[in-house]
């Protein structure tokens, strides 16, 4: 960035003009900081950018798709992915423990940040109390949804050690599509049948995408 002209680097600009000012690539560029023989910092962040789509994709690259890039080190691998996370943790609003959570849209944006821009599927368990107020959420499960892999004991040992009053489930499809699938149902079902042997009973089971959320209780999928 040396061969541009002082008002055009990104963090000069940045300075002078803040960071609303800056392009996505430009302040891509500041965060890898420098480029490599022959390609600039803000050459690279360009080509990374252009190569992933948008943000949104940015935010679910690997390591080993950055390292791909020519000027992509270890170090600068890292310091992107940690700037990813950041800003996806950021994207959700401020988690009020004495807030209550009594509708989907209100546990669908408590759990955002933790189900968007991933490439595989997360099952979380939304414990809350006797008026509905945020215990803890507990990711109990990374990969595909299957009554293999989500099991009552553990859906419920959580509930229990957590002193859960309610439950609330909840999981992402990585594919954008919020239809629940037949395995999603059956999970579900077998769920909610040890719930009312327990005597904790579950809410809501919420799918997440990117660009959504669709719940079981409004679509009276929850018998």
């Amino acid at each position: 960035m040396k061969n541009l002209p002082e008002e055009e680097r990104p963090r000069e600009r940045l300075l002078l003009k803040g960071p609303s000012a800056l392009s996505t690539s430009e302040l891509l560029a500041i965060v890898i900081g420098r480029g490599a023989p022959g390609i600039s910092a803000v050459m690279l962040s360009q080509k990374i950018i252009s190569a992933f789509g948008d943000l949104n994709s940015l935010c679910k690259v690997s390591a080993t798709e950055l390292l791909a890039f020519n000027g992509v080190g270890l170090a600068k691998a890292c310091q992107i992915l940690a700037v990813a996370e950041i800003s996806r943790r950021l994207s959700g609003a401020p988690v009020l423990k004495s807030q209550i959570y009594s509708s989907s849209k209100s546990i669908y944006h408590l759990i955002k940040p933790h189900l968007i821009n991933k490439d595989r599927e997360h099952f979380l368990v939304i414990a809350l109390d006797s008026r509905r107020r945020l215990i803890a959420v507990d990711n109990i499960s990374i990969g595909t949804i299957s009554q293999s892999i989500v099991h009552p004991r553990e859906v419920f040992k959580v509930a229990i050690n957590r002193r859960a009053s309610f439950i609330v489930i909840a999981h992402n499809h990585p594919s954008g599509d919020t239809s629940p699938s037949s395995e999603d149902l059956a999970v579900t079902h077998r769920l909610v049948a040890v719930s009312q042997t327990i005597g904790i009973p579950i809410l809501d089971h919420i799918i997440v995408s990117d660009s959504g959320y669709m719940s079981f209780k409004h679509e009276e999928y929850l018998t």
